[in-house]
């Protein structure tokens, strides 16, 4: 199942958030709320074992339990840097300190503002829109990558489309990458067998001819 990822560092922040989108989004997605870790690598890591994210809350006040040593900003950035194109929401009681990061999430969203219930109408929508949206982009993405990867395999990609290639795949988990390098140690052991395959064809149809 698709999954919403909510990211606080108080415990019953967690908590509450996590019923309200449950109760908002029902069956639709899995909400997997995580408290932070020490450093970005370690939060990144935590990210990069949760496949099929849709969608990320963060909180921009993580170091409020003197736990993480980075803002939320500073977490969207990494983010950013694997996946340019997924929703990510910043959730926080004090929107007016975060504008300049703005360019780096979908849009800020005040706490203040949730408990209103046409507020969550508006902010169901506008989360299913920009999801839906995400889901496009990744099944286009998804697409073009497998042509080219397919094309690598029986021919010679250009270098634009290797360029593109490498890109696409820059975001890619590493279950993918690592499925990537077994493929290529496969194919070598295939073009052995299709090489010996042919050698038998080759002996049966001289046999043949004689």
């Amino acid at each position: 199942m698709n999954k919403i990822v909510f990211i606080d560092d108080d415990t019953d922040i967690r908590a509450t958030y996590e019923l309200s989108m449950q109760m908002m989004f029902g069956e639709l997605f899995e909400i997997v709320c995580l408290d932070v870790k020490p450093s970005l690598k370690e939060m990144m890591l935590t990210l990069d074992t949760i496949p099929d994210k849709v969608t990320y809350l963060i909180d921009e006040k993580l170091k409020h339990s003197g736990v993480a040593t980075y803002t939320g900003s500073e977490l969207v950035e990494q983010i950013r840097f694997i996946d340019t194109k997924i929703p990510i929401y910043m959730l926080t009681s004090y929107a007016g300190e975060i504008e300049q990061y703005f360019g780096d999430v979908e849009f800020v969203i005040d706490k203040n503002d949730w408990d209103s219930d046409e507020e969550e109408e508006n902010l169901k929508k506008r989360f299913l829109r920009h999801i839906n949206t995400y889901a496009d982009i990744k099944s286009t993405q998804a697409k073009r990558f497998d042509e080219l990867f397919e094309k690598s395999i029986f021919s010679t990609l250009s270098n634009d489309e290797i360029k593109e290639f490498d890109a696409l795949n820059i975001g890619r988990s590493k279950a993918l990458v690592d499925e990537r390098l077994i493929s290529e140690e496969s194919l070598a052991e295939l073009k052995a067998a299709s090489d010996e395959l042919d050698d038998i064809y080759n002996n049966l149809k001289t046999d043949n001819d004689e």
